[in-house]
């Protein structure tokens, strides 16, 4: 596995989690942090690791290496904390994911930086659904996605007719769900 050197990882974890009852980024299984494991995950790819989130207080001593940055645009959804993330992006490109995917695959991840010299955007397609939480974005896209925060529309994927996109359609080994419920947490066991 090779480290992708002008790309670092962003893990959103600033959501509201109003299904789940807690907030999602401080689960614990086993007695450890999911998001922790996911950290260290990542970091086997990318040179750093960013957490974005509406409350760094939030996280306990365990997070001290950890880096946390605050989102800028916390009432913005998931696109306020991309931008924020892209703001602070010291790599031309990061990749993008939510805080919430128990089961992301590595191999799909360097399948897809394949792309990121070619394309502003490479993305997850599962079914015909898009998958802007689990995705590469080129710093260029910056100034589209800034404009757009001025709009009632966050959805990220709302701008992406303006950008070089590329979707990877998703094979039937890679499961990118989302665990919004207690039902679902059976997914992080």
């Amino acid at each position: 596995m090779k480290q992708l050197s002008d790309c670092s990882a962003v893990i959103l974890c600033g959501g509201k989690s109003l299904r789940m009852g807690f907030d999602k980024a401080l689960l614990q299984v086993n007695g450890e942090y999911v998001l922790l494991k996911m950290v260290q995950q990542l970091e086997q790819l990318f040179p750093k690791v960013l957490l974005v989130t509406n409350d760094r207080q939030k996280f306990p001593p365990t997070f001290q290496q950890a880096a946390i940055i605050e989102d800028h645009y916390s009432e913005k959804g998931p696109l306020g904390g991309l931008v924020t993330a892209l703001e602070q992006l010291e790599t031309s490109h990061l990749f993008l994911m939510a805080c919430d995917i128990p089961q992301f695959s590595v191999p799909l991840i360097e399948e897809m930086a394949l792309y990121i010299y070619t394309h502003e955007v490479v993305i997850c397609q599962q079914e015909s659904r898009l998958e802007p939480l689990f995705a590469f974005y080129h710093r260029s896209c910056l100034p589209i996605f800034l404009k757009q925060l001025a709009t009632d529309d966050w959805r990220i994927r709302k701008e992406f007719a303006q950008f070089s996109v590329k979707k990877i359609p998703l094979k039937d080994s890679y499961g990118l769900n989302n665990v919004n419920t207690p039902e679902e947490l059976v997914f992080w066991q």
